[in-house]
């Protein structure tokens, strides 16, 4: 049954809230093309609402084509789902500048380190690497993991509790089952979409959860019974915000008194460019209620789908008993073995925070000179968040930036429900562009939009 978090305190009416919140489960995938819709009795029954809001809801979907409607049979989702908003209307323009938080710098990627790590390995004609190996992972590997999150994010845990997988997927898929599909899974709102459609697709029920000054509000956590929380504490997604060190012992506080698991993704920690990093909860936790993840997908490159996750004792047995195989290669696990040995993943590392901050600082000073708008302090991450000026009207901010040949997204559409906040704030990624690339898009943007 579909999930949604409605307000009937808001200005904005329930009609539009379950809209808005039905298009976004659309957009991110976690409502599939083809899949039936609830009858509007059943949806608002489940919802507590009436017959008339849901049927106003479906019906605006229906005249944007995101449902449709078959005779007989019910509401379902349009196989044939409308063009995203940024695309103009009659014509496809090619992207140009790629400010999504997805894009990712292919030019700075190690190659010959990495080619050379790998002839190595090769070279040696280790039969073992052939065979499925353990399945949480090569134990050399496993150590070595154990000794960088040590020493990169304080974070202590015995190579035994590390499992290896072929990235964010396949570890997030594998946490709802040995958690349990009957748990409810809270995910922060606005968060990680992907994290929340593979939970939907891996048979979890979710519950998108508000944030309370940039972390995930405890209080509603506590008043939904939830079994585990997913969470971004050292740079939410997509707010930009730190966890603060309060939220964060409020957090470990409801994880000891109800026995639930944090799922702590500590993505972009190693981009910091001001301030201190925060520990990672892990750090502060007795090591039974957070299970701390980590990939390779930001720090290397996404194409070598390459994560990590560390788990508490019983969740680690479990997995064992689950599975016979990891899901990576075990040359590709020795390359990376000997990548983080010989320091070169720590060189990297130090190399492209020297880059992004110059990308940085290059994008926030091309908004100021252009007047765009007000650029939110970034301390960390890749992506920077910019609130727009003007009257150009907030739905057209995308459409416009789109016909420009700019790829963006705002801050709204990664929450599941609309709660008019972020309308006017777009998300700016700077890692797939240099300082060139920033400067014109940036420029593109204010002729689109002013």
């Amino acid at each position: 049954m579909i999930t949604c978090n409605l307000d009937a305190k808001s200005r904005t009416p329930l009609c539009d809230q379950l809209y808005a919140a039905l298009r976004a489960q659309i957009e991110a995938g976690e409502l599939a093309a083809g899949d039936r819709m609830p009858s509007k009795r059943t949806l608002a029954a489940h919802l507590s609402v009436s017959t008339a809001t849901v049927e106003g809801a479906y019906g605006r979907l229906m005249s944007e084509g995101y449902c449709e409607s078959r005779p007989r049979s019910g509401m379902f989702v349009s196989r044939a789902l409308p063009g995203p908003a940024t695309a103009p209307k009659g014509r496809d323009v090619p992207v140009q500048w790629d400010f999504s938080t997805g894009a990712a710098d292919a030019g700075h990627f190690p190659y010959a380190t990495w080619a050379r790590l790998m002839r190595e390995v090769l070279s040696e004609q280790n039969t073992a690497l052939l065979l499925s190996g353990d399945c949480q992972g090569s134990p050399a590997l496993r150590r070595e993991l154990a000794q960088m999150m040590r020493s990169l994010r304080g974070v202590d845990v015995p190579p035994e509790s590390i499992v290896v997988g072929a990235g964010t997927e396949v570890l997030v898929s594998a946490l709802a089952a040995l958690i349990g599909r009957e748990k409810l899974f809270a995910v922060e709102d606005p968060g990680y979409s992907r994290v929340r459609r593979i939970l939907v697709t891996s048979g979890a029920r979710i519950m998108p959860t508000p944030l309370e000054d940039g972390a995930i509000d405890v209080r509603a956590l506590y008043a939904s019974g939830a079994g585990a929380a997913y969470v971004t504490p050292s740079h939410q997604f997509p707010t930009g915000v730190q966890m603060d060190e309060g939220a964060r012992a409020s957090l470990l506080r409801w994880a000891r008194e109800t026995g639930g698991y944090i799922l702590e993704d500590d993505y972009d920690s190693e981009f910091r460019f001001s301030g201190k990093n925060a520990p990672a909860l892990r750090a502060l936790d007795n090591g039974r209620h957070v299970v701390y993840m980590n990939t390779f997908s930001r720090t290397l490159a996404p194409g070598l789908r390459l994560s990590f996750m560390a788990l508490p004792p019983e969740l680690a047995a479990r997995y064992r008993a689950m599975h016979g195989a990891c899901s990576v290669a075990g040359f590709e696990q020795e390359a990376l073995r000997r990548f983080i040995a010989g320091g070169h993943f720590e060189r990297h590392i130090s190399r492209m925070r020297v880059i992004y901050r110059a990308r940085l600082a290059a994008l926030e000073r091309a908004c100021a000179e252009l007047a765009l708008g007000d650029v939110a302090p970034c301390g960390a991450g890749l992506h920077a968040l910019l609130t727009v000026g003007g009257k150009v009207p907030a739905q057209e901010l995308v459409p416009l930036a789109a016909q420009a040949g700019v790829k963006l997204t705002r801050l709204i559409d990664y929450g599941t429900m609309h709660r008019g906040e972020g309308e006017r704030t777009v998300l700016l990624g700077f890692a797939g562009m240099d300082e060139d690339g920033i400067e014109q898009g940036l420029k593109a943007l204010k002729k689109a939009w002013f």
